[in-house]
């Protein structure tokens, strides 16, 4: 199933993106209206999750657009305004459903999955795709052979749905493309193929009698005729009219989803400060008379930004403070220089709120913060960071602190060697500076995500330039993760840790790439 996500919260899109990726979806995310449409009208999504509140538009216009456009994908309104009048005018404009933040995430999937058994393949309403004795269900986003249980890659659980969804169709590489990967990626049609080999080779171990997949040459693949047996399951079941049980939800893994968090947390935390200022400047252009639509207008939209991630992040206080603060910054809110004091406490309280509640809460490294060798003994050997930037202090400083955990470190400070050494060491995670003489990390970065060598390879930026913008587009260029200069120690720990666990604890794709 390919969701598209319209929100302008990085951080909000970022953990719900993750999150939802854990449940074999494919997301894509827009961060303004502009963008959304361009994507609408490129791709064919499964279900559309939008904001009300956007830089450019307003997501019930836009709603109102899709349904005019003919565009008949769900719609779910996930929001921070929860008024009656919001929902009425939401679902008048053609949202399915409703939600607001802050949410359960195990309750937003229950209603997308809700949404997505509305409306998937309405003529035959399944729950349950089949293949001679193997079973996808729909509702649990498992795959099973004969009642064993089948892991799959997310990429490979996606072609394999969409090849037992649609049985007679043939789908070309770059159909394929479109259906799996999601916008921000830019894989060659070689991708296709290795990652089809991959889908074929689990197949096989796990003793289907034939390949299903079938090549057509210089037209693409498609899904095999089932073997004739008299037992055999009916392709599709209808789908009951209850809803399903909390049950029959898969289990979250909650350390997973924690970890996440936790990790999307401190990046909320670190960017707070912005936050503040920018309010406190509202204030102070208030305070002094001079506060134009324009300024009001950011800082409205970056409480209303609060709202959500603050409150889905575990700062209900916060949160709730932020809402203040939005609904003072309203346009149809009356603002005087006699609320000054008022939106500076407010203010005060916000950032006293975060911090209190940072200081009460347990840092995610002194959970799970791996002793010396933990990676070693889990894989067998020392995991491999590369490192590409073009300043010798920063090279040695991160040296020294990566191997402080007994992790292979490799720096290279001439960019135009890259290729040459991304190659001859293989590394598990490669961090890279944005801006270097001569090349630009974001360019290396998009070149990687079209490689099937590497295009899974985590990608972790390391830049002075923290702008919104700026780690927006190194998102889209594929992306896994960001840090910013100065280093601080305890975030490189966290980033670097958790995604080299990460791709420990995920299935070795590499070695099938290669070969």
């Amino acid at each position: 199933m390919k969701i598209l996500l319209v929100e302008d919260d990085l951080h909000s899109t970022e953990l719900l993106s993750q999150l939802l990726a854990e449940s074999h979806y494919t997301i894509d995310s827009a961060l303004n209206a502009k963008t959304a449409w361009q994507y609408i009208e490129t791709y064919t999504y499964d279900l559309i999750i939008l904001d009300i509140m956007l830089p450019d538009s307003d997501g019930i216009e836009l709603c109102t657009k899709l349904r005019a456009a003919g565009h008949n994908a769900p719609v779910l309104l996930l929001t921070a305004k929860d008024s009656t009048n919001d929902r009425v005018m939401g679902l008048e404009a053609g949202a399915d459903d409703y939600m607001v933040k802050p949410y359960e995430f195990q309750e937003l999937i229950a209603r997308i999955r809700a949404l997505l058994r509305r409306y998937s393949d309405r003529d035959t309403l399944s729950q349950e795709l089949t293949w001679e004795h193997l079973l996808l269900d729909l509702r649990t986003n498992t795959v099973t052979y004969k009642q064993k249980p089948l892991r799959f890659t997310h990429k490979e659980y996606r072609l394999l749905e969409l090849f037992l969804r649609h049985p007679q169709q043939v789908f070309s590489r770059s159909g394929l493309i479109d259906q799996v990967w999601s916008a921000g990626e830019f894989p060659g049609e070689e991708a296709v193929t290795t990652h089809i080999k991959g889908l074929r080779k689990k197949l096989k171990v796990a003793g289907l009698p034939i390949d299903p997949i079938e090549t057509l040459y210089g037209l693409g693949y498609r899904l095999k005729p089932a073997p004739v047996q008299a037992m055999d399951l009916p392709i599709v079941h209808t789908v009951v009219s209850n809803p399903l049980p909390d049950e029959t939800l898969p289990q979250i893994d909650k350390t997973r989803v924690l970890e996440v968090i936790a990790i999307v947390t401190k990046k909320l935390i670190a960017i707070l400060p912005e936050s503040i200022a920018l309010l406190q400047r509202v204030a102070i252009a208030l305070n002094q008379g001079n506060l134009d639509p324009d300024l009001r207008y950011d800082g409205y939209m970056e409480a209303h930004r609060l709202i959500g991630s603050m409150g889905s992040l575990g700062f209900p206080e916060g949160s709730a403070i932020a809402f203040q603060i939005e609904q003072m910054l309203k346009s149809d809110f009356t603002l005087a220089q006699s609320d000054t004091a008022m939106l500076l406490q407010l203010i005060t309280n916000l950032e006293v709120s975060v911090c209190d509640s940072s200081k009460s809460a347990t840092p995610i490294l002194s959970k799970s913060q791996p002793q010396p060798h933990y990676l070693r003994q889990q894989q067998g050997d020392r995991s491999k960071v590369m490192i590409v930037d073009d300043d010798p202090h920063i090279l040695n400083i991160l040296r020294v602190l990566l191997e402080r955990w007994d992790l292979e470190v490799i720096t290279l400070q001439n960019p135009q060697q890259f290729w040459q050494v991304l190659e001859a060491t293989s590394p598990d995670l490669l961090i890279l500076d944005l801006i270097m003489p001569d090349c630009n990390g974001m360019d290396l970065c998009q070149s990687m995500r079209i490689s099937s060598l590497w295009q899974d390879l985590p990608i972790v930026f390391l830049s002075a330039h923290s702008d919104r913008e700026t780690i927006r587009q190194l998102f889209i260029a594929g992306a896994d993760d960001y840090l910013s200069k100065p280093i601080v120690e305890e975030d490189l720990y966290t980033r670097i840790l958790s995604r080299l666990e990460r791709r420990r604890q995920s299935p070795k794709i590499f070695s099938s790439n290669i070969s």
